[in-house]
Parts: C-alpha cells; structure tokens; sequence
C-alpha cells in the first residue's frame, strides 16, 4: 500500500522512471531510435547506468529495476547501458517505455514499446537493439557502452530490411553526429550505403565501413517534425533526390542555414528498409559561411529529474516465453532488476508532499491541485503543473498553471480526456525536478 506522503527532490540526472545508482561522471553516447514511421529520438546524451521500470510493471519496485551492466553477472562494475540510455532518451522527449520483465538467468526487461510505438504480434513485428552497427548478444541492461557508443532500436527489426547509412561523399569517418557545409544553389553530393538485413560489419562512423554496400534507389529527402516533436522523411518533397548504382545522388538545397535530411525507401506497405542516420547540412552563401550554432538535437543532452513511483518492496514476476531472434528478442531480453532504494536528497533540495487532487468541479472542466513544502531547501523560485491528454498521437505537456509561491493551482481543462498531470519545481539554485501528479478524467 502506498504510503501517503511522498517526496521529490530538485536534483539533476535523475532520469524519469529511473533512480540512478551512485556512479561516476556521465557517458556520452549516441542514441536513434528508429520508430514505425518516424524517427523518435536521435542524439548525443550523457547517461549512466541506471534503474528502468516499463510503464505496465506494476510489480517492479518503487526504485525500479536494475539496468546498469551488473545484470546477471554480466560485467564486474556498473556502467551505462542501451535500455538505459534509451529511457533517457524517451524521458527527454517527455516518453516513457514499456517492456516485459524477465528473471533468472536473464534478469533483463524484452522491450515492447518505445513512445507511442508498440511491438505488433499478428505481424511478427518487433523492437531490436543494435550497438556499433552489431546485434547485441546479450540483454539491454546487460551490454555495458563505452563513450561515443552508438545505440540503434528499431521497429521491425527481424524482418530482413537493409539498414541504410547516410553520408557526405567525402566522408572519411571519426563523426559520431554528422554535419557538412553546402552552397545554396550547389549541387550537394551525398551516399547512401546499407546492411543487409543481419550482414554486421564496422560502426558506421568508421572510414572503413566494412560488411555495407552503395544502395540504389533509396530516397534522400528532407525530414519534417510532426505533433509528437518526431522527425519523418518526407519523400514527396519536390527536394527529394534517389540514389543511383553507386549509393550516390546530388542534394540542392534552396534556403540558407541549417537544413536536414535523411534517406529511406517509402512504399505503399511502409518503409521497405531502416530509415538512415540524419544528416545536418549547413547551407551557406559566400561571404557568409557560417550557419551559427548547432542544432540543439546535435550537442549532448541530459534527462530531466523525475522521482519514481511503485511498490516499495519487489515483487515476484512471472517470466513470459521467450521470443527468438537477435540483439533484443535475441538470446536475452532488455532488463533491469533489484528494488535498490533511492538515494537521500541532497542537503538544500526542495521535497514536497505528494500533490492532492481535488476533483469536486470536474463537472466544470475544473481540478485543483494542492501540496505542502517539506522543506524548502534553498528557496523555491517557481512552480508550474502541466496537462498531457492521453491517448492522442503527438499529445504533449502544456502548462496550466504556474506561479512563484502559494501552495495550490486551479487548471482548467478541456473536456472528453483523460490527462496526466505533472508538477515542476525551480529551486533558487536554478535546478528544476519533476514529478507525476496522477490522471484524471474530464468527461465530455
């Protein structure tokens, strides 16, 4: 039974979902995961092993599941992991993920869903994990990364599709994120490489790129962001160029700044192959040569604090069977375990009460939130509580009320759905944390 009163804490790099084992300095890796029909998250982050829980283990402990490499004995010492760098990456884009929890001899989660895109069984369509641009052999908690790491989930990954790679044509390796400069008006030429199904081979970043070969026909194109805040190539853009027999194809670009593409093969039954890696092109026009900073999904990027929630103690799972295949539904499952206890806050942190809500004027459209300061650490310089209506593709957090003092919030919300409330906290040190208020339900 839940203990009525909790508390969260304003503190950096705890990652939602997640409480963070005591560790070193954060890794920087490089994390896409590569969705059913857009790009959910591709970037640098700085993570570190950590506890996970999938949204639908209720079973899981309040600290949430082990996922820092020690899973199953697999390495001495903790250390990041591609489930966990992956659940930051969600977190990051306000996502979470669900997965099924497998004990002994794998103690490792066999991933289900990333954001809005689940796993699909009638049509055998599955998530898999590839690190280095090699099938893991073991769990996502168990593979232990190395900076600079690159970590790629994909949807319907056992399904024999080639896996592209897009590169400048004078790439000669070394970057993880890739840029390069174009004129506007110049012809820009780009290649497109591809692995064939499970063919394993060098990172893609390595000048050698051995086990690809140049891919013919493949859609080099522009990438649009939907309502989700995910990116898809958009094929019917009068930009679009296809690649011919060498892997090669000439990109104009007509507006200056940064400007960015991707390749894939687009059909009337999907994508025929695994969408490339993106490609962000400065477009300049001389004497300008400079685009400005780069893009914010280019520079290394942290998760946001959010304190966990479930059960205190854990609880014994039921093991499903296990799937076959490789790296994800492979010879383990992606995982986590153990029920270790958070951390203490630090001293000067924020800690609140778990917010209230009062629900009697629902009928209105109305909901009040309330809370109490436990402590107030070094000063609260504000608050606000936003909404996320469920259930809807590209649904994202908007804020309903804000404020640097009081105790209370009055959100209005609009009728037919049912949102998930959050509350956010900026101590006067500037660090922000983050925490689940609940659901409620608006009725039409």
């Amino acid at each position: 039974m839940r203990t009525a009163i909790a508390a969260f804490t304003v503190a950096l790099l705890i990652p939602v979902l997640a409480a963070p084992t005591v560790q070193a300095t954060p890794t920087e890796v490089n994390v896409r995961i590569e969705g059913r029909t857009e790009t959910l998250f591709e970037g640098p982050i700085l993570t570190e092993g950590h506890n996970v829980r999938a949204s639908s283990d209720t079973k899981a402990p309040k600290a949430g599941r082990r996922c820092n490499g020690l899973n199953n004995g697999a390495n001495p010492t903790p250390g990041p992991t591609p489930t966990a760098a992956s659940v930051d990456a969600m977190t990051i884009v306000e996502e979470d993920f669900d997965g099924l929890w497998y004990g002994e001899p794998f103690e490792d989660y066999f991933i289900k869903r990333w954001g809005p895109d689940g796993e699909d069984l009638a049509k055998g369509e599955f998530w898999g994990v590839i690190v280095n641009n090699v099938f893991t052999s073991v769990g996502g908690c168990q593979y232990q990364l190395d900076g600079g790491d690159e970590v790629l989930w994909t949807y319907d990954a056992f399904s024999g599709r080639p896996r592209l790679a897009l590169y400048p044509a004078s790439y000669s390796g070394g970057a993880k994120v890739l840029t390069a400069t174009a004129t506007l008006g110049v012809p820009f030429e780009v290649e497109v490489d591809a692995w064939d199904a499970y063919n394993e081979g060098s990172p893609p970043d390595s000048p050698q790129r051995t086990g690809s070969e140049p891919f013919e026909g493949a859609e080099v194109a522009p990438t649009t962001v939907g309502g989700g805040g995910y990116e898809k190539v958009d094929t019917t853009s009068s930009e679009m160029e296809k690649t011919d027999e060498h892997g090669l194809a000439k990109v104009s670009f007509p507006e200056l700044g940064w400007q960015r593409i991707k390749a894939t093969v687009a059909g009337s039954g999907g994508e025929s192959v695994v969408r490339s890696n993106r490609l962000d092109v400065c477009v300049i026009d001389p004497p300008v040569t400079d685009c400005g900073p780069f893009l914010p999904e280019d520079l290394a990027r942290t998760p946001p604090t959010v304190e966990p929630e479930g059960p205190d103690e854990e609880e014994p799972q039921p093991e499903g069977p296990q799937p076959s295949g490789g790296g994800q539904p492979g010879s383990a499952s992606q995982g986590s375990a153990g029920g270790q206890a958070s951390p203490p806050a630090a001293a000067g942190e924020v800690q609140l009460q778990l917010p209230r809500i009062d629900r009697s004027r629902i009928a209105q459209g109305l909901v009040k939130v309330s809370w109490r300061v436990l402590d107030p650490g070094v000063g609260i310089e504000r608050w606000t509580i936003s909404a996320k209506a469920l259930g809807r593709k590209g649904a994202r957090y908007l804020t309903r009320a804000s404020g640097k003092s009081g105790t209370s919030a009055a959100l209005r919300l609009p009728p037919g759905a049912t949102y998930r409330l959050r509350i956010t906290v900026t101590d006067a040190l500037g660090r922000s944390s983050t925490a689940p208020i609940g659901k409620v339900l608006v009725p039409a």
